[in-house]
């Protein structure tokens, strides 16, 4: 409300720079709502999986990474390792739900002449966005453990949870193994094999999933804050550029 008496050109000053002092709280508090969501989204688990990865006389990373945020689906012709697997082409994925792993015929070199062989060990898990839950599962295909003079031991296509097969003298193997991290993260693990009297680890097809759907959120995380602070923005500068109209001494002729 304009007071009588008082200039036009002084009010409408007073008008501006309560504008813009406005639209600078408004940018404040867009930015400090970006700076809130950057580290919770850094902070929030990655859906993922891989092919293989040994630990012990034969170490490798993770072959075949796919992640959510990374890259998927992710195809190699193999993941071998010499003298420890052989594997035929692998094929990994990850989205915003789910994560799934494929390793097609496996085999896998076991002490005693023993070897562990499977047209195809795989596992996959997803987050239920519904009944709000990470389930995972692993399959494997016509897998069976041969040793020289022995009868093959043939494994379980769709094994319980945490399945462990013990071969004296041979290995120490996990079917579906399946364990829970922080913040609910599932990982499961098609097959865990360790060789007895080699120190050496071998992990095949893992998939692992967060308790959580991390497709981008639209809430003030997303483009609202984006919209909010450029609106923001605008408002200081027209507020700014008036100001200084404004003061602009009049040239009389």
């Amino acid at each position: 409300m304009i007071r009588p008496g008082a200039p036009r050109g002084m009010e409408m000053g007073r008008v501006a720079s309560r504008a813009v002092r406005a639209g600078a709280c408004c940018a404040l508090a867009a930015a400090a709502a970006v700076a809130a969501a950057a580290p919770a989204a850094a902070a929030t688990p990655m859906n993922e999986s891989y092919a293989v990865y040994a630990t012990g006389r034969t170490s490798t990373q993770p072959v075949g990474v796919a992640s959510y945020s990374g890259g998927s689906p992710v195809l190699l012709p193999n993941a071998d390792a010499a003298g420890l697997l052989g594997t035929g082409p692998i094929t990994d994925s990850a989205g915003a739900v789910s994560a799934a792993s494929w390793v097609p015929g496996l085999a896998v070199s076991l002490p005693g002449r023993a070897a562990l062989r499977a047209r195809l060990a795989s596992s996959s898990c997803r987050y239920d966005t519904g009944a709000r839950k990470v389930a995972g599962t692993s399959q494997v295909d016509q897998g069976q453990i041969t040793q020289a003079g022995q009868h093959p031991i043939a494994l379980p296509a769709s094994a319980r949870p945490n399945t462990r097969l013990v071969v004296p003298g041979v290995a120490v193997i996990m079917l579906n193994r399946q364990f829970t991290g922080g913040r609910g993260t599932l990982t499961v693990e098609a097959i865990r094999i360790r060789l007895l009297g080699r120190h050496q680890k071998v992990v095949l097809a893992t998939s692992v999933c967060a308790a959580a759907n991390l497709a981008p959120a639209t809430g003030l995380g997303g483009p609202a804050v984006r919209i909010a602070l450029g609106a923001a923005i605008l408002l200081v500068l027209g507020g700014v550029a008036y100001l200084l109209r404004r003061r602009r001494p009049a040239v009389h002729t």
